[in-house]
């Protein structure tokens, strides 16, 4: 059997002293700066060498997640990051910004590349175009199932990365906007603020209707050896260290198995795993397409449920519980009605029968919150040792370096000329309304209108006809989607605006113009600059993006810059299967108000009322931008309705609203 490299999550320094005594092979730990877990306490650069230098002692790697999107006033700041983690002594860089990577293969060749699962790596092509990239391992979309990544591994020849256990993104990781649309705090910049775990409204019915269950794979890690994958991951970097000892000792039992002792070994590891203090389990999509990942009417709190808070008095509170506490262990207090928990780590506690009184400062409580324990402190001074408080940085010290670094983007935009205005569609229904716009047309397919548009292509021509890919496409489809690029470049079509790296290499010896879509991210110069040594013309601007990001990128971008001024935004993408309860439905908070698309094998959710920016245009306009967009995707074909908005365009009338994402408040 192949032996597979145990990959443990260390978000600060107790976790990562557990990670390595617990067996780990390998720990991903993220810097005070680009982590994609910014809530956690990370490392600071004199933390970062000392953690390396140990961890190397020990015959243990060190991976430092560098895994958000960078705007472009931060590229200085990123570069710098990255060359502390270049003198650190770390294994590699788990990235998800192609301006990172660009940045990294330009100027510290000598660190490792990984494609982080926020790249969205989730099928066979995504995994070839990730090695051609200079990545030599990719980090897999936890949606696969276990033959789409045998698939991916048989494919393809670069390292592969697989979750085995921890919570899950109910949206496809890269391709969650669901956190910056409602605040501004993006998921794929390191804050996303969880509204998948709130309270949600549907048809008069309250639950967690968007809150999966947590990962775990250990039935199947017999079959996973065998599969050659080269790394199993557990998540958490928001998790105690607890948690980390447990997960890491349990897996490691699983991994070290042979065959005479794997079905009591499996039977040790799972009693461990049942102690992890965590939600309850799922294996999501990986043996089938799960149908009880998410649990609406439970709550969406880690942890064991001990009981709930009695007797309360200004300073303690009575618990009834059958479970063991002790003095340490971390507690959380959840007030369901008000959708907000507290932690505590318990001092001296008294026990009377099955009743503890606990004393508590600081917090909001009341009687009747519920009571979960969330991790054991019995066992955490088996992870202190005397260097650790050494180790301990109140301020950050900056390696130095001689090493002079020039950063350029000069050179590198297409000199194809941009329309001026894109409008989106995804039901042919609209070409015909479209006709006299002098706009060009992007058709947005899915694997339900691919045949209904060939026959329209078929009948008639169409001037200025671009064509838009999912950003997933599933494994067993790419030859569907293949069969249809072929099919239109035959017809004379050869724009495509494309959402994934793994596009790049579906058009390889195409005759075709590409052009990065807004899942395509370039949020900084580098980002483009990289792309456009992969033959992309043109780039979109994310939907999350904001007014002063946009303009800055239009220095260098110049007509080469799409800027979306009206339509949906698709704020998650998802290949769970969603309860029936929402399926086609809207769902409300307090706050917000959302419709959920269920199609296609994967549900879509997108805001109840469209953004309109078209009151920024002419400032865009004179910050170099040529080239707008308006989205129609999500609208049924309507006369009146494209006359208003190509009014509101043309500046003459204006649309009022009160949903602009993020171009005004900032994008966090």
């Amino acid at each position: 059997m192949n032996k597979i490299e145990l990959l443990a999550p260390s978000g600060n320094m107790e976790s990562f002293m557990a990670a390595v005594s617990a067996g780990a092979d390998a720990v991903y730990v993220g810097l005070k700066d680009f982590s994609a877990r910014a809530k956690a306490k990370n490392f600071s650069y004199k933390q970062l060498k000392e953690i390396c230098s140990y961890a190397h002692q020990k015959n243990v790697k060190v991976f430092v997640a560098v895994n958000t999107l960078v705007k472009n006033l931060e590229i200085k700041s990123v570069l710098n990051t990255l060359e502390q983690i270049s003198l650190s002594g770390a294994d590699a860089i788990i990235v998800q910004d192609l301006g990172v990577a660009y940045l990294s293969k330009k100027y510290f060749p000598n660190i490792r590349l990984h494609a982080s699962t926020q790249l969205t790596i989730h099928n066979s092509y995504g995994a070839i175009q990730a090695k051609q990239m200079g990545f030599e391992r990719a980090v897999l979309a936890r949606e696969l199932s276990f033959d789409e990544i045998k698939s991916i591994k048989n494919k393809s020849n670069i390292e592969l990365e697989i979750f085995c256990h921890g919570a899950l993104c109910f949206c496809v990781s890269g391709l969650c906007l669901f956190s910056s649309f409602i605040g501004g705090y993006s998921g794929n910049r390191g804050h996303c603020m969880q509204p998948c775990r709130r309270l949600w409204t549907v048809d008069g019915k309250t639950g967690y209707f968007l809150s999966p269950k947590d990962f775990q794979l250990a039935d199947y890690i017999k079959q996973i050896k065998k599969a050659g994958i080269t790394s199993l991951k557990i998540e958490g970097r928001l998790k105690s260290a607890d948690y980390v000892s447990k997960t890491v000792k349990a897996y490691r039992l699983l991994i070290d198995s042979d065959e005479q002792n794997y079905e009591q070994n499996l039977k040790q590891a799972k009693e461990l795993l049942s102690l992890d203090y965590a939600r309850q389990k799922t294996s999501c999509n990986f043996n089938i397409k799960s149908r009880d990942i998410f649990e609406p009417k439970k709550s969406k709190n880690t942890g064991l449920y001990l009981g709930v808070v009695e007797n309360k008095t200004d300073k303690d509170f009575v618990l009834n519980t059958e479970q063991d506490l002790s003095a340490g262990d971390t507690i959380r207090i959840v007030d369901n009605k008000k959708d907000k928990s507290f932690v505590l780590k318990t001092g001296k506690t008294v026990k009377e029968e099955n009743r503890y009184r606990i004393e508590y400062k600081d917090i909001y409580i009341e009687n009747g919150f519920e009571v979960y324990k969330i991790a054991d402190g019995k066992t955490a001074e088996e992870w202190k040792i005397g260097r650790m408080e050494d180790w301990t940085d109140k301020e950050d010290k900056i390696i130095k370096s001689n090493k002079p670094l020039t950063l350029s983007t000069t050179g590198f935009f297409s000199k194809i000329a941009l329309p001026d205005l894109f409008v989106r569609i995804n039901n042919v229904k609209w070409i015909p309304l479209l006709k006299n716009t002098k706009s060009a047309t992007v058709i947005k397919l899915s694997k339900s209108n691919i045949d209904t548009i060939k026959n329209f292509i078929s009948q008639k021509e169409i001037k200025n006809l671009y064509f838009e890919l999912p950003p997933y496409i599933d494994e067993k489809d790419i030859k569907v989607y293949e069969g249809f690029i072929n099919f239109v470049i035959d017809k004379k079509y050869n724009s495509f605006f494309i959402n994934n790296i793994s596009q790049i290499y579906l058009f390889k010896n195409k005759k075709s113009l590409l052009y990065a879509g807004q899942f395509l991210y370039t949020l900084n110069n580098y980002s483009a600059k990289f792309l456009s040594e992969y033959k992309i013309n043109g780039f979109c601007a994310s939907w999350e993006d904001d007014l002063q990001n946009i303009k800055d990128l239009s220095k260098v971008l110049k007509n080469n810059f799409v800027v979306y001024l009206s339509g949906f935004p698709e704020t998650v993408t998802s290949k769970m299967k969603f309860v029936d309860d929402i399926v086609n439905k809207n769902i409300k908070s307090d706050k917000d108000e959302f419709k959920v698309f269920s199609k296609d094998n994967e549900n879509v959710i997108i805001p109840k009322y469209p953004i309109n920016l078209f009151s920024f245009k002419n400032g865009l306009l004179k910050a170099g931008i040529k080239s707008f967009g308006i989205d129609l995707s999500y609208i049924e074909p309507n006369q009146n309705y494209l006359t208003q908005i190509l009014r509101a365009f043309n500046n003459n009338i204006y649309i009022s609203s009160t949903n602009k994402f993020n171009f005004e408040r900032k994008l966090k």
